[in-house]
C-alpha cells in the first residue's frame, strides 16, 4: 500500500519484474483488475526515452504539455500561451538545458530529454508517478537534480513508485520492495535499509502471499 507523501522504490538485479509490476499498476489506474486497486490519478515516465518516451518529432513545449492539454484547452483548442508558459515554467523548475521551448527535443542531451519526460509527468498533476528507472543513462548531476525534485513532490503529499536498477538509489526511498521471481521478497523501511538485505532479498523464495495483488 502506498500512500500521498510517500516514495517507495523497487529493485530487482536482472529480469524486469519490478517493471511489469509498474505496468500493471498503470493498467489498474484505467481499468480495475482483481487484486489491485489504484486510488487517484496517475503518470509514467519511462527509462527507455527513445522507445517509449520522448515524442520525437516534437518540440520541448509540446512534449511537455501533453500530460496537461485538458487543462490547457478550451472548446477543444489549446491555448498557445498557457502553453508556452507551462512548458517554460517547468522547464525552469528543472533547468532543462534548451535554447528555447520552442526547439525539438532529441536535440537535448540525454540528461534533458529525461527531464523533459519528468516535467511532462509533474505537469500533469497525477496524484501517483511511475518512474520507470528514470536517471539510466543519465549523468551524476542530473541524477542529484532529479532526486531532489521527487523528494520535493513526494513531501508536496505525492505518492512514487520508482523502479531502479542502481542499488545507490533505494536508500532515498521511504521504502523498498525487493522481487524475486515474480514475486515481493521483501519490504524495507528507510531505517532499516541495506545493500546486504536488498542482495538477500533478491535471491530468495517469496513468502506465502507475496505475489503482485498484495503489493499495491
Amino acid at each position: 500500500r502506498v500512500h500521498a507523501g510517500r516514495n517507495r522504490r523497487s529493485c530487482r538485479p536482472r529480469r524486469s519484474w519490478p517493471r511489469a509490476f509498474l505496468h500493471r499498476v498503470f493498467a489498474a489506474a484505467r481499468h480495475r483488475e482483481r487484486g489491485l486497486a489504484v486510488n487517484g490519478s496517475i503518470a509514467h515516465v519511462s527509462g527507455d526515452r527513445a522507445s517509449e518516451g520522448i515524442f520525437p518529432l516534437w518540440s520541448v513545449m509540446r512534449n511537455i504539455s501533453a500530460g496537461a492539454l485538458g487543462r490547457l484547452s478550451r472548446f477543444g483548442l489549446i491555448d498557445p500561451a498557457a502553453e508556452r508558459a507551462l512548458a517554460e515554467a517547468w522547464a525552469r523548475s528543472l533547468a532543462i538545458r534548451t535554447p528555447s521551448v520552442s526547439h525539438l527535443a532529441t536535440r537535448l542531451s540525454g540528461g534533458n530529454q529525461q527531464k523533459v519526460l519528468v516535467a511532462r509527468a509533474l505537469a500533469s498533476g497525477a496524484d501517483i508517478l511511475l518512474l520507470d528507472d528514470p536517471t539510466r543513462g543519465v549523468d551524476v548531476g542530473t541524477k542529484r537534480e532529479l532526486y531532489a525534485r521527487m523528494r520535493a513532490h513526494a513531501a508536496g503529499g505525492h505518492a512514487i513508485l520508482w523502479y531502479t536498477t542502481e542499488n545507490a538509489e533505494l536508500a532515498e526511498c521511504d521504502r523498498v520492495y525487493v522481487f524475486s521471481r515474480g514475486r515481493i521478497t521483501d519490504a524495507i523501511d528507510r531505517d532499516a535499509y541495506s545493500e546486504d538485505r536488498v542482495i538477500r532479498a533478491s535471491f530468495a523464495s517469496a513468502p506465502p502471499g507475496g505475489g503482485f495483488a498484495r503489493a499495491g
